[in-house]
């Protein structure tokens, strides 16, 4: 009797194992067998798989294997295809997609044509008390707009269980405004991507130029860009110093440029000076196309200096790491 209990033991805790061994392949079945259902149901059989992000928007080993597993899942069922993984980030980088909304739709559309993607497919999770919650969208590739979704929780147990134990990773040390040996700031603007500070004015010849420090504050690139003809200086007396288009062929409202996660870059704006200079402060209307569309930034109380700006029209070719705090 006494050596029964031992086997005893075990056995409830091989029960136990393989129970929730079950629960969890059939939560995260379920889910894929929802992302099919609305998949068949549009009449689509080629999905692009993209990482998982948890609530604050990271991709996390946790994301990556949810994301794994829900295409396994799928490739399992045998009724959808999955564009191969590695293929779909080469994809992503030749075409400059960072993430899917509408500020790179175009980005978006040119790299489903390319994988033959009928919908992407995105996930977030979130751990909540009962387990893990996994909400998986899928998403039209010409209008970056939800078209359907599948939620499932899926229990702390199984192949999760170890992934949930492993300690997380340091955050990134926070970034500053402006690069340590940029000198004094002129004005800043921070929004929830990133911080982009004025750190001088200058006038060259007909050109009026300003020098600039973008950091990304997230933790994925981030595209910046801006509408040439909308993005000018105005005086106190309503005055205005546009861009000039043979000027500004490779600048910040032309092509743009991609900051890293946690890094910094400067880059450069240039205006025509005109014979009238301008009359007491100067304010750049700053009209952002990427990341946010159609956003009006307004930076008051800049006055022209004597040290000379930034080459016209450049962006830094090399990003700087985020100072020492």
């Amino acid at each position: 009797m006494i050596r029964l209990v031992p086997c005893l033991i075990l056995l409830v805790f091989w029960h136990s194992a393989s129970l929730a061994a079950s629960k969890y392949e059939d939560s995260v079945k379920e889910l894929a067998e929802g992302v099919a259902a609305e998949a068949i149901k549009m009449k689509k059989s080629r999905l692009a798989l993209l990482d998982f992000v948890d609530s604050k928007g990271d991709v996390t080993p946790i994301g990556q294997f949810l994301a794994e597993e829900l295409a396994t899942h799928l490739l399992v069922a045998g009724e959808l295809k999955v564009v191969d993984r590695r293929l779909l980030i080469a994809t992503m980088e030749k075409h400059h997609l960072t993430h899917l909304d509408t500020s790179q739709a175009k980005a978006a559309k040119k790299v489903a044509k390319a994988l033959r993607a009928d919908l992407y497919v995105t996930g977030a999770y979130l751990e909540i008390p009962e387990g893990i919650q996994v909400t998986a969208k899928l998403i039209g590739p010409y209008t970056v707009y939800p078209v359907g979704a599948s939620r499932t929780i899926v229990p702390k147990s199984g192949p999760l269980a170890a992934l949930l134990k492993q300690p997380a990773a340091p955050a990134p040390a926070a970034v500053s405004a402006a690069a340590p040996e940029a000198g004094p700031v002129l004005s800043a603007h921070e929004n929830e991507l990133y911080t982009m500070t004025i750190l001088g004015m200058a006038r060259q010849d007909d050109l009026i130029g300003v020098d600039l420090v973008f950091a990304n504050r997230t933790a994925h690139p981030v595209k910046i860009a801006c509408q040439l003809l909308d993005t000018y200086l105005v005086d106190e007396q309503g005055e205005q110093w546009k861009q000039n288009v043979a000027q500004n062929r490779e600048s910040l409202c032309t092509r743009g440029m991609e900051l890293n996660a946690r890094r910094q870059q400067r880059a450069s704006l240039s205006f025509l000076a005109g014979k009238k200079p301008p009359v007491g402060p100067i304010t750049l209307h700053y009209h952002e196309t990427s990341p946010r569309v159609d956003r009006i930034i307004t930076l008051d109380g800049l006055t022209i200096d004597s040290a000379p700006a930034a080459e016209s029209g450049a962006t830094a070719a090399q990003e700087s790491p985020p100072p020492a705090p």
